[in-house]
């Protein structure tokens, strides 16, 4: 029986992704978009996307879009093939850890179905970019172990 080997994280790199889409991916905007014109549909994407920064791997591609209004990014994540995320919440954290800070702090929202987004196989982090901002949520010390089983009832994967 053979074990198949863990993957090895490969650290996220600056990445240049073109500026203009296609034609095509215009042609799907407008339409996901009623009563707006292609022109009104290219300048809203432009917009989005004019202070974004692109950070690629072997599996990632992530958008980093500020929101210098609140302190915070945006971190749209996807696989670079377009296929489903199957979580591995590791690789989020890592993921933030290298995009915005180790001690900066993250949130994934499930927002109401009156404001849901799913179109395309992205997965979407806030993260606040000021070190010293917790979340009035969650834990309050780390408390982390690689063992599997440290406690009954329990298992754990290595790092």
């Amino acid at each position: 029986m053979s074990v198949k080997p863990r993957y090895k994280w490969q650290p996220m790199r600056p990445a240049m992704i073109p500026a203009m889409p296609t034609e095509k991916l215009i042609a799907e905007w407008v339409n996901s978009k009623p009563g707006m014109t292609k022109e009104e549909v290219i300048a809203l994407a432009m917009d989005y996307e004019k202070n974004c920064t692109y950070w690629l791997n072997d599996l990632y591609q992530v958008q980093v879009r500020p929101l210098p209004e609140i302190r915070f990014v945006h971190l749209n994540i996807r696989r670079r093939d377009g296929g489903p995320i199957l979580r591995d919440w590791r690789h989020f954290q890592q993921i933030k850890n290298e995009l915005v800070g180790p001690e900066c702090e993250a949130i994934e929202l499930y927002p109401a179905e009156s404001r849901l987004v799913d179109q395309t196989n992205k997965y979407h982090l806030y993260a606040c970019t000021d070190p010293a901002f917790r979340f009035p949520i969650g834990w309050t010390e780390r408390d982390v172990s690689y063992v599997n089983g440290s406690l009954p009832g329990t298992r754990q994967r290595p790092l």
